[in-house]
């Protein structure tokens, strides 16, 4: 690989990664900045693409031959790259991930939402290297996490509504969308492999993303923002904070959290961020958070606020 292609190989590295770092460091939306971050990934291939550098795909699409390997690392990379000849491949995934995956994130937290994508990228490539042990065909694609973040939200809060195109753009119930979904992949796995008609997309993948995260998502959410089942995107407010407060040293993130700690994901955020920072106003030790509570990991009786 000569300078420019490295070049090209970090510039795709950033343009992916660097709006899901933009959204941690400000507490913004990591759903979203995934979004972005797979449009711009997108982007820079179109430009290996026209360049001729469409042969760095190599080093970061999976081959189910080596992903038990030295190509382990492709199970994770593959997914955040796409087919550079066909639009509609990345425009279907971001769809689904900023229309169902924004409001999954409000129900999980920013740092279990990342979980749950990883698990459904992941299961689906796993699925389709186990279907496919000693292939050399090359997949790439985020449909495995696509399709775990409907099985994760199928799982946890099936009731939500969400504005998706189901023949009209307007709000459907996320059984029916997930279900939906996961009625033609299971067809299509079986067009595929019972009857043996050629096709260029991988459904095992997106069966197993949906599945994986499906058998997981009540372990993940524990703790987390909403309890799977629950509804709601408002916190009863906090109320008028004592003089004597535990958290000495960080009085600004504990007025923002103050400003800003109506919705249930600002509010976790913040927490988030009081916890790593603060210390137990008893033992001087850690604290941890859970289901907005802050607590002392040495001995919650120390603290349990608020």
């Amino acid at each position: 690989m000569d300078a420019v292609g490295i070049f090209l190989l970090l510039l795709w590295t950033c343009a992916v990664l660097g709006p899901i770092y933009w959204a941690l460091r400000n507490h913004a939306l990591v759903s979203l900045g995934l979004v972005l971050g797979l449009l711009f990934g997108y982007i820079v291939q179109m430009i290996w693409l026209y360049s001729g550098y469409l042969y760095l795909i190599d080093y970061l699409w999976m081959r189910p031959s080596q992903v038990f390997g030295i190509g382990f690392y492709s199970t994770m990379t593959a997914g955040f790259l796409h087919n550079p000849f066909s639009a509609m491949h990345v425009l279907s995934n971001l769809v689904i991930i900023a229309l169902v995956g924004i409001p999954l994130e409000k129900r999980l937290g920013s740092t279990r939402w990342i979980i749950i994508y990883l698990i459904g990228l992941f299961g689906g490539s796993i699925s389709w290297t186990i279907a496919n042990l000693g292939s050399d065909t090359p997949s790439l694609g985020a449909s495995g996490a696509a399709f775990g973040i409907l099985g994760a939200y199928l799982a946890g809060w099936p009731r939500d509504e969400v504005y998706f195109p189901l023949i009209i753009i307007r709000p459907w119930p996320v059984s029916l969308i997930a279900l939906f979904y996961f009625g033609i992949e299971v067809f299509r796995t079986w067009q595929t492999l019972g009857l043996s008609e050629p096709s260029h997309v991988a459904h095992l993948a997106h069966l197993g993303g949906f599945i994986f995260t499906y058998l997981v998502l009540n372990q993940v959410a524990k703790g987390g923002p909403v309890a799977p089942g629950e509804s709601g995107s408002r916190n009863q407010p906090l109320g008028e904070l004592p003089k004597e407060h535990p958290f000495t040293g960080i009085d600004q993130l504990v007025k923002r959290l103050y400003e800003e700690g109506d919705e249930r994901e600002t509010r976790q955020a913040w927490m988030e961020e009081i916890a790593d920072k603060g210390d137990c106003p008893v033992c001087s030790g850690s604290l941890e958070l859970k289901r907005q509570r802050l607590k002392c990991r040495t001995d919650g009786s120390h603290l349990h606020w608020p």
